[in-house]
């Protein structure tokens, strides 16, 4: 989250074994003055040689030597401020769910379309943490309901302006429309994003938001 355009623009790192899908993402990612891709790779045997020095990765799933979802924790272990969207060709409620309990900062279906996978990395750039993609937003749902515990309920020992902050990503808002909103700033939101990672144990926003929806701390949208 940046209270501006980044002076630098993210690094990004392709991990799709589509060698034409790849790199017409990648064209319309350079395209964009707050984006420059560094990394394309087409397995997951790549992507773990490949210097790992990006803000951004962009992971399929489905890859010719495996799942995506081994490549996550992976990825995100070392640098932990990576943000990992994964695209999946079939999005189920298992998969999903595999790609929120290691960390995927977010989910979205692969046939979306380059545009709209670009849209959804800005975003995540951004700070939003609910995915736009209404299919994943009710998968996310029913995620949530069925793994609600009653005796997990409780505020985790959130402050107020986490528990305000948990509630505008919640809505879909990013960092500076929470910031806006909440009458602070982008660099207030991240510290009380960070608080929140923390007290909830999540690797990411998008793990974060399912478990405060699991406690009743908030109501995804």
């Amino acid at each position: 989250m940046t209270d501006e355009s980044p002076s630098k623009p993210f690094r990004v790192a392709l991990v799709e074994d589509h060698a034409s899908f790849r790199q017409a993402l990648a064209f319309v990612f350079d395209l964009e003055q707050d984006f420059v891709v560094v990394e394309q790779v087409g397995s997951l045997a790549e992507a773990r040689a490949a210097p790992r020095e990006y803000d951004l990765a962009i992971l399929d799933l489905a890859l010719p030597d495996g799942s995506g979802v081994d490549l996550v924790e992976e990825l995100r272990g070392p640098n932990p401020d990576v943000e990992v969207l994964v695209l999946s060709a079939t999005l189920d409620e298992e998969n999903v769910a595999r790609l929120v309990d290691v960390g995927a900062s977010g989910v979205l279906d692969k046939l979306a379309g380059v545009e709209e996978i670009v849209a959804e990395a800005q975003r995540l750039m951004a700070g939003a943490v609910l995915p736009r993609q209404r299919e994943v937003v009710e998968i996310l749902r029913t995620l949530a309901r069925g793994g609600a515990d009653p005796a997990a309920t409780g505020d985790a020992g959130l402050t107020e302006p986490e528990a305000e902050v948990l509630r505008a990503l919640a809505e879909g808002l990013d960092g500076e429309e929470a910031a806006r909103r909440l009458g602070t700033t982008s660099g207030q939101v991240r510290h009380q994003v960070k608080g929140i990672l923390e007290k909830l144990g999540a690797r990411s926003g998008l793990q974060a938001l399912v478990a405060a929806a699991r406690r009743r701390l908030v109501e995804i949208r």
